[in-house]
């Protein structure tokens, strides 16, 4: 879950090109490549890339990190440059780290070249995932419009401002704007207005106290009990089903959460009010479709029977 900022001026050039990209789709002219995506045992979902033409390698597909990072054995596998030191730190689920830039270059995704010219070395999530080398993130997905079929084991790349094929049962949801690329969107949780951050790089649906309280999800309460988030160094959280989350006509039940005030949420500027992390144990039941470019995301509705977590 790192963080990076766009600016105006990116997200003028996102609403630019996506004008560009609408035309092209009315005339046909939208391309589209996929490549095979793979679920670890803990859930995250997993894409291969090259990097300057060397690869494949493994990677953690996550929708919310602001910039694609590598492990240091890769980092020292590829010969990646030091070039000084990220200005703030990269917010983590646990917290804020002070990283170092390294040069980068150009990612290969599904056939596609996408620049990436800096990177960062995160070691500590990875421990988590030891299949991957390191985490694909917004910087290189943004570039796209990206569908990530969990369900049909894929993720497809199409033209900027692209939308997504006809023959499903999509739910069209406008993100929150922002200055980033976070995706973020409102949300019914139970009878609570809510925001949620859709994440595929969270294995577990994560609530804050905000939204904890306001559905009754407090110690000692029925049903509620104490756990751990591991990717947050092991955070206190209390542990609960929550009995639905509406993304319009998307909606998930009985889906077990954690909740807990993590500083993400601040980093974010969502720590005030009602808001989850919408974790990869509902999200890989759907099919999702984001078109960074024209701010939306659409969604398929996830199977009827209730969805069992992975725990972190």
């Amino acid at each position: 879950m790192a963080r990076a900022s766009g600016g105006t001026k990116g997200a003028l050039a996102r609403r630019f090109s996506a004008a560009l990209a609408a035309a092209a789709v009315l005339t046909g002219a939208a391309t589209a490549a996929d490549t095979p995506l793979t679920l670890t045992p803990r859930g995250f979902p997993i894409v291969e890339i090259a990097i300057n033409g060397k690869g494949p390698f493994a990677m953690v597909l996550d929708t919310g990190a602001g910039l694609t990072t590598v492990t240091t054995a890769l980092k020292d596998e590829l010969g990646l440059m030091k070039v000084g030191r990220m200005p703030q730190p990269v917010q983590l689920a646990g917290g804020a780290e002070p990283v170092d830039i390294y040069t980068l270059g150009f990612v290969t995704l599904a056939g596609q070249p996408a620049p990436a010219p800096i990177t960062v070395v995160l070691d500590a999530p990875m421990k988590y995932i030891r299949e991957a080398r390191g985490i694909l993130g917004m910087n290189v997905l943004s570039r796209f419009a990206v569908e990530i079929d969990q369900p049909g084991k894929r993720l497809v790349l199409r033209d900027p401002g692209a939308v997504p094929e006809s023959g499903s049962d999509w739910t069209l949801r406008p993100l929150v704007p922002r200055y980033d690329n976070f995706l973020v969107v409102e949300a019914d949780i139970g009878g609570v207005a809510a925001k949620a951050v859709l994440d595929t790089g969270a294995n577990q649906t994560i609530l804050n106290a905000k939204l904890a309280e306001a559905l009754g999800i407090v110690a000692g309460a029925p049903g509620v009990t104490e756990g751990k988030i591991a990717l947050s160094g092991g955070t206190t959280s209390l542990k609960a089903k929550l009995p639905s989350i509406a993304l319009g006509e998307t909606q998930w039940r009985d889906l077990d959460i954690q909740a807990a005030d993590l500083p993400l949420f601040k980093a974010l500027g969502l720590g005030d009010e009602p808001v989850l992390i919408l974790g990869n144990d509902a999200l890989k039941q759907v099919r999702l479709f984001v078109d960074y470019a024209g701010d939306r995301v659409y969604l398929t509705r996830p199977p009827t029977t209730p969805v069992v977590s992975d725990q972190r």
